[in-house]
């Protein structure tokens, strides 16, 4: 009679442990399918907005509406989800079509610059130059609502939600 009881004890003990680590797998499975649509699709518009007249010159001129609705077209087919307008100009929000995911906003922030006047240590400038390059820096948030209280609880208070956020960062240039 001592086996049966120790086992439904340690079955529910087993049971208790693993759902928080399977939900934190979930979690981790998210953001990682988030962060590879996210590059995916900044690629993809960076490759097809640069502005070929000026690539005589070997100018890195990126057209930002052309890339905001090429990334946004990119990244809405890829995830299943509805863009919306943001809050800023450079902002856009995305709805999901299926549930999935909760609201997703993403920033763009383009600057126009010279390759010497970059000190990025994150690109790994090295070389000194005049030509001028378009530096992308694309930031996207979006929450994430735990299902185990216990979870909701050790994040924070219950109302609040983890808020999963990516940036990423591109160097558009031309090379000769």
């Amino acid at each position: 009679m001592k086996w049966p009881a120790v086992l439904v004890l340690t079955v529910i003990l087993l049971s208790a442990a693993v759902h928080p680590i399977a939900e934190l797998a979930n979690v981790l499975k998210e953001k990682i399918v988030l962060n590879t649509a996210l590059m995916n699709s900044c690629r993809a518009a960076q490759n097809n907005a640069i502005n070929i007249w000026y690539l005589m010159n070997l100018d890195a001129y990126i057209d930002e509406d052309d890339f905001i609705r090429l990334f946004s077209d990119a990244f809405s087919e890829s995830l299943n989800l509805t863009p919306g307008a943001g809050g800023a100009e450079d902002q856009v929000t995305f709805t999901s079509n299926n549930d999935r995911f909760n609201d997703i906003t993403v920033d763009f922030d383009f600057n126009r610059t010279t390759y010497s006047d970059l000190n990025d240590s994150d690109l790994g400038v090295t070389e000194s130059h005049d030509r001028p390059v378009t530096l992308i820096t694309v930031t996207m948030e979006t929450p994430h609502r735990f299902r185990m209280p216990l979870l909701r609880m050790a994040n924070g208070t219950s109302n609040d939600s983890y808020v999963m956020r990516d940036t990423r960062k591109f160097l558009v240039q031309v090379i000769n």
